[in-house]
């Protein structure tokens, strides 16, 4: 049986989960209209054109339909090729329906500029577009260290990730965090490494990447860990992942209906619980081969059903993930110094470590490992958590023996 706090933690978070989907439910059975008037956006993608229009992602942050205030909208605008700002205002047809929201208009119908605050991640933006000259490093910078979208990349590098299937090494998540918070605790000793790690973790978190559902998990994950190794404790790792779940969907139900959500979250889980099932102790072979590539097992496992909901699976992760992210680390160490210092230091250690690293992954991605099978969302999510309570039996039993 769990323990009588694991037990409480799944209870609480199974109540907050009913909760948040009711909540979200409510809110869309009012969202349902096909009007036009002014709305103020901003721009959240990549913009694709094709056949004359441009579609892209946008928020909305102002206008006729406060109901859509900070939601996520696909906007399709005609008769132009390029968008007239990151930010600005137009007359438009908008179509709610539930979760979803388009919006239609020409280039003739934008109204004008929206002003933004300049903020310290733009800052930093044309910084690194100022200071870092080779495109790919740029590129990769953007992406993996300031959670810019995937389409800046070159479209070769982007189809060796998704070939691989370690496009999510570029989605800032716990392993980002991680890697940021190991390279600033190794600065320092015990307990100010810790601090300074929890310190820096958190103005990376809240000044120069997207505000998206993994980012606050995992650094919430962080933060509640910290505080229990500062108090001499033994943290739970599956409790303080149901505990900051559970916080996020409290405070922002809409996260239930986040694919990145869940996908960072079953990933998660899935490693903690492959952690408790295979022995850490062992020789160096057991520690750096067999036990990442088990750990990555684990994740494949937790996070396949509901990518394979809409969308392709390598199980190229599985072998590559542990040895692509040994190669991340000294990029990742050299570029936090280089947020330290406002890139400030030559840009040469960061071109070769992100040639290095862009070779491997586009010298991994000629093997095809790519599955193509298709499954309903529903039978996704449930498979996925069917499989983690298994897998959460295995880890009690060999817990208890």
């Amino acid at each position: 049986m769990p323990e009588r706090g694991e037990f409480l933690q799944i209870f609480l978070f199974s109540l907050i989960f009913i909760l948040a989907l009711w909540r979200v439910e409510r809110e869309e059975r009012f969202l349902w209209f096909d009007e036009e008037g002014k709305v103020e956006l901003l721009i959240a993608s990549v913009p694709h054109l094709a056949d004359e229009k441009l579609r892209v992602t946008v928020e909305v942050i102002g206008g006729d339909f406060p109901e859509l205030y900070h939601k996520k909208a696909l906007l399709t605008l005609y008769n132009t090729t390029e968008l007239p700002s990151k930010a600005f205002s137009m007359h438009a047809k908008v179509k709610a329906e539930g979760s979803r929201v388009f919006i239609e208009g020409s280039h003739g119908d934008v109204l004008g500029l929206v002003e933004l605050e300049h903020s310290v991640r733009d800052v930093y933006l044309r910084r690194i577009e100022e200071k870092l000259e080779d495109h790919q490093t740029k590129s990769l910078v953007l992406t993996y260290l300031m959670g810019e979208s995937r389409d800046i990349l070159p479209h070769d590098v982007q189809y060796a990730f998704a070939r691989t299937g370690l496009v999510h090494l570029l989605v800032i998540s716990g392993f980002h965090l991680a890697m940021v918070f190991l390279v600033l605790k190794l600065l320092l000793p015990y307990p100010y490494g810790i601090l300074l790690g929890a310190f820096g973790v958190s103005l990376y978190v809240l000044f120069l990447v997207p505000h998206e559902p993994p980012v606050f998990r995992a650094w919430l994950m962080l933060l509640f860990w910290v505080m229990v190794k500062l108090m001499e404790g033994r943290p739970n790792s599956i409790g303080i992942l149901l505990s900051s779940a559970s916080i996020l969907l409290l405070f922002e139900p809409s996260f239930v209906r986040s694919y990145s959500f869940w996908l960072s979250f079953l990933a998660t889980l899935y490693i903690l619980l492959g952690l408790r099932i295979f022995p850490s102790e062992g020789n160096l072979l057991h520690r750096h081969v067999l036990l990442p590539l088990g750990v990555s097992f684990c994740a494949f496992l937790g996070v396949s059903p509901l990518l394979m909901s809409f969308t392709n699976i390598s199980m190229g992760s599985i072998i590559f993930s542990h040895m692509v992210g040994y190669l991340l680390f000294p990029f990742t160490f050299y570029g936090v110094l280089q947020l330290a210092t406002f890139f400030n230091l030559p840009e040469f250690p960061l071109k070769v470590n992100a040639l290095i690293l862009l070779w491997t992954v586009d010298l991994f991605s000629n093997l095809d490992l790519e599955i193509n099978f298709k499954l309903s969302e529903r039978f996704a999510y449930f498979l996925s958590f069917t499989m983690s309570l298994l897998l959460y039996l295995l880890g009690m039993v060999r817990l208890k023996n």
